[in-house]
């Protein structure tokens, strides 16, 4: 497989940087721009395993026509062409190149619709679809045009070995309405009586049938259906638009899972802290009870109002940030006095524990970042190695220069992170197996949230285990 960057191959540098920051800040994805065909060559010769996808502008300043995606085509770089050239003849690319569409430039739509674009041929290296042809050259242009999509494919060239191949449980499946041992529409009909995906999406095509043969196929179980011959843009438009639908019920299902999951873990959460409050409350409603007790009493009061108040804070962050209403205020800041700010806040918790913090930061550490929300990571990473260090140990908090970007490391000398458990970390409502060392309370939104706020500053965050023992949790600002 490919790796996860863009190549965007355009000469007009403001339309290279709009395509590059919507990448970046819609969909998450990396990209390189390359104004020449040189600069293009330099960049595959260094890394042509990085590219997934390449854009292709079909008029540069040091090459003919189409020379570009040649060059990508060279490196098994599927390309769309983005042009400003309204010529049907760019059609003929289909026929001779590795092309996943070609998008004219139009504005602001164009640069979104081919960011969208980019962003399911992403996808799609996750999405597998069965294709059911008895002719060779229909299956293998069907083939084409999907692998150029990004897809992974399955083949049958009858009704049996469909059956077999529908064991591997593909996302959709491409059926030939006539093949040598039945009919698309009864094939269609068997795999949604013995396969019960939901989700699963069922085309036909045919260059024998007509209307009437493509109701017959929907009724009996499809989805869609074309009739050959169709062109390369149709053909794919369609077989996106599916493959867009599958992903969106499957987002919608994993929203509904996790917002039951949300109401259950936080009804628990907010019931343990509640549960005391009114135990504590009954007590001294009942009175007779010395001053030492009362102030232990209203002390429980008070600690578990800040727990509940605390997790209703976090949740209403993380739901703020997930529905893409965070804001960020960044500005250009010296980091290292950020963190050693933070460090002092903490160092009071950390000696309760006889903890000691070390730090190692540089005198200037110069990066555009919003110090509330950049402040919000550190407290967390710092608050979580406070709990889950035991006493008497050290914390070690320092800051990595690089080229391109800061890194913010806390290392602490606590139990680490199970290895099965290190996928989950950032990962809301996830508690893992380690309890704190002190009783504090967790309910595991904190790092969900931090890697919200890092991605928001196009960074990192990751985690892995410290040289002796402990935790090494990190994050990075480009700079």
């Amino acid at each position: 497989m490919l790796g996860g960057k863009v190549l965007i191959i355009e000469d007009t540098h403001s339309l290279a940087l709009a395509i590059k920051s919507e990448l970046q800040e819609t969909f998450h994805i990396k990209a390189d721009i390359a104004a020449t065909l040189a600069q293009a060559k330099a960049l595959l010769e260094a890394a042509a395993e990085d590219y997934f996808i390449s854009t292709v502008d079909l008029q540069l300043p040091d090459c003919i026509e189409g020379a570009a995606i040649d060059l990508v085509n060279k490196y098994h770089i599927p390309a769309i062409v983005f042009t400003g050239q309204h010529d049907p003849s760019i059609r003929a690319h289909f026929h001779t190149h590795d092309l996943v569409d070609y998008v004219f430039k139009s504005g602001s739509y164009s640069i979104l619709y081919i960011c969208r674009l980019i962003n399911r041929v992403l996808f799609n290296q996750e999405f597998t679809i069965l294709v059911v042809d008895d002719s060779r050259s229909a299956l293998m242009n069907i083939q084409k045009l999907l692998n150029n999509q990004g897809f992974q494919i399955l083949s049958a060239k009858d009704a049996s070995e469909c059956m077999m191949a529908m064991k591997q449980e593909p996302d959709m499946v491409i059926l030939d309405q006539f093949l040598p041992d039945g009919l698309g529409h009864d094939i269609c009909r068997n795999i949604r009586t013995l396969h019960t995906n939901p989700t699963l999406q069922i085309i036909g095509v045919s260059s024998k049938g007509d209307k009437d043969t493509a109701a017959f196929f929907l009724k009996n179980g499809g989805d869609d259906f074309l009739l050959r011959p169709f062109n390369p843009e149709e053909f794919i438009h369609r077989i996106n638009q599916r493959a867009d639908y599958v992903d969106q019920i499957r987002d919608l299902e994993k929203i509904s899972d996790e917002k039951n999951k949300f109401l259950g873990m936080a009804a628990h959460d907010l019931r343990n802290p509640l549960g005391i409050i009114q135990q504590a409350g009954k007590r001294l409603h009942r009175g007779e009870l010395n001053q030492d007790k009362m102030h232990s009493l209203l002390d429980m009061i008070q600690k578990s109002a800040t727990s509940m108040q605390q997790l209703l804070d976090d949740l209403l962050d993380i739901s703020a940030i997930e529905s893409g209403k965070i804001n960020l205020h960044k500005l250009p800041l010296n980091l290292s006095e950020t963190c050693h700010e933070r460090v002092q806040v903490f160092r009071q918790k950390a000696q309760a524990k006889n903890i000691e913090i070390i730090e190692d930061l540089p005198d200037s550490a110069m990066v555009e970042f919003d110090p509330t929300r950049i402040t919000q990571v550190i407290d967390n990473l710092l608050s979580n190695a406070i709990k889950y260090s035991p006493e008497n140990f050290q914390i070690s908090v320092s800051i990595d220069k690089q080229a391109d970007y800061l890194r913010v490391s806390v290392v602490d000398q606590g139990p680490g992170i199970d290895k099965g458990d290190v996928n989950k970390l950032f990962k809301a409502f996830n508690r893992l197996g380690h309890r704190t060392t002190g009783g504090e309370s967790s309910h595991g939104l904190g790092l969900s949230i931090c890697l919200r706020i890092v991605e928001a500053h196009m960074g990192n965050i990751g985690y892995k285990d410290a040289p002796d023992c402990g935790s090494h949790f990190y994050f990075e600002l480009p700079k």
